[in-house]
């Protein structure tokens, strides 16, 4: 799949086209943490734990393991200010399979393919998800506060909205409360489910921490997606769907129901383990820190280039860098891969050609910050201003 938040590509090292022979080559396209960080007496306790488990001549449970579940709705609880009954958390095997499923539960109870309203720019892998279920997706602009709510409104009747309200990916603008509460009550006015994908919520660098769309929802209108993909690693192909009551969750659970379940019962145990023991919380208080300098090196290394500004820092794992000269972001991209740093083009998020401005979007969870100065390096001297 596309990189995005919930899947992508890491650093590593090879040989890709344009560069030079034996250069090594770092892979700063967005969607990779930093999955080596975790302490490795606290990811082995967790495969031990999963190893010791009874072996069981059973199918696993396909709305997931009940300590998954309450793992998970604790931690919500601590990280995002709601408590979801457990009943109501599914175990999904990743952001593009929630987004699937809930298009799957729509189809189902409206007997037609439903209209769904997606950020453009926006998460690509998500919208490829959501049409090969069936779905007709319109796409609503963005500013800087995240999803245009009046452009939402004259969409026309959508039957879901999709978005990531705490950092919108890519262009990372914040939703301030005051439109969270103005989108949720245009939702319950016109019955439209939201989907909120709260994909790397945990981590935000500056800033005052603004509550999620299910925290703020008075009316039973959101259906919150989160996982493991930017806490822990994406490999592990894990996420979770956090259902209000009504027709359209109860269609999502039989969804789920029929589909069967996705996630390994050995991974399902390991990442209770990592929450029931706080290995996450310590996990995350780490990187969260290794971020933060992360994006500050960013921050000073663009913040003084005339022409040049970098976006999306207030929180998350990736910066998106925008420029007012007459460079092409294809171009930037293969300038920036002859010197053996990828990074993706802004353009490739787009809904309508033209929604976003010339720009890349580089991911710096998994870089040191040797390798993310050389990824800048070869970002300005690709613009010409190195």
């Amino acid at each position: 799949p596309s990189p995005g938040p919930g899947s992508g590509s890491g650093a590593g090292t090879g040989v890709g086209a344009g560069s030079m022979p034996g250069t090594a080559i770092l892979d700063c396209r967005p969607g990779i943490p930093a999955v080596t960080a975790i302490a490795g007496k606290d990811w082995r306790a967790a495969w031990r734990a999963a190893a010791d488990a009874p072996l069981r001549n059973a199918l696993s449970d396909p709305l997931g393991r009940p300590d998954l579940r309450a793992g998970i709705a604790a931690q919500l609880g601590l990280s995002r200010g709601f408590a979801p009954d457990v009943a109501r958390v599914l175990v999904v095997g990743g952001t593009s399979e929630a987004l699937s499923l809930v298009v799957e539960g729509l189809r189902n109870h409206l007997g037609r393919a439903p209209r769904i309203a997606v950020e453009d720019p926006g998460y690509r892998s998500g919208r490829r998800a959501m049409t090969s279920a069936g779905a007709v997706l319109v796409g609503v602009p963005v500013d800087e506060d995240g999803l245009d709510v009046d452009a939402l409104a004259s969409a026309g009747p959508v039957d879901a909205v999709v978005l990531t309200p705490t950092h919108q990916y890519p262009l990372g603008s914040v939703m301030p409360v005051a439109r969270r509460h103005r989108l949720l009550e245009w939702a319950a006015g016109t019955g439209t489910a939201v989907v909120e994908d709260d994909y790397d919520s945990e981590f935000r660098h500056r800033g005052a921490p603004v509550p999620a769309l299910a925290a703020l929802d008075t009316s039973g209108v959101v259906l919150h997606v989160g996982g493991f993909s930017k806490t822990l690693d994406p490999r592990l192909r894990c996420g979770y769907v956090v259902l209000p009551a009504g027709a359209v969750p109860d269609a999502v659970v039989a969804a789920r129901s029929a589909r069967g379940p996705v996630v390994a019962e050995p991974v399902q145990v390991a990442l209770a383990h990592l929450l029931r023991s706080g290995a996450l919380r310590r996990h995350l208080g780490r990187v969260r820190r290794d971020y933060t300098h992360r994006r500050e090196r960013i921050a000073a290394r663009l913040g003084g280039v005339p022409g040049l500004e970098a976006r999306a820092l207030n929180g998350g794992l990736h910066a998106v860098v925008t420029w007012s000269g007459p460079a092409t972001a294809r171009a930037v991209v293969a300038r920036t891969a002859a010197a053996g740093v990828l990074v993706s083009a802004l353009e490739e998020y787009e809904v309508a050609p033209g929604s976003a401005p010339p720009g890349v979007v580089l991911g710096y969870g998994a870089l040191t910050l040797p390798q993310l100065d050389r990824a800048l390096d070869a970002l300005l001297g690709a613009l010409g201003v190195g």
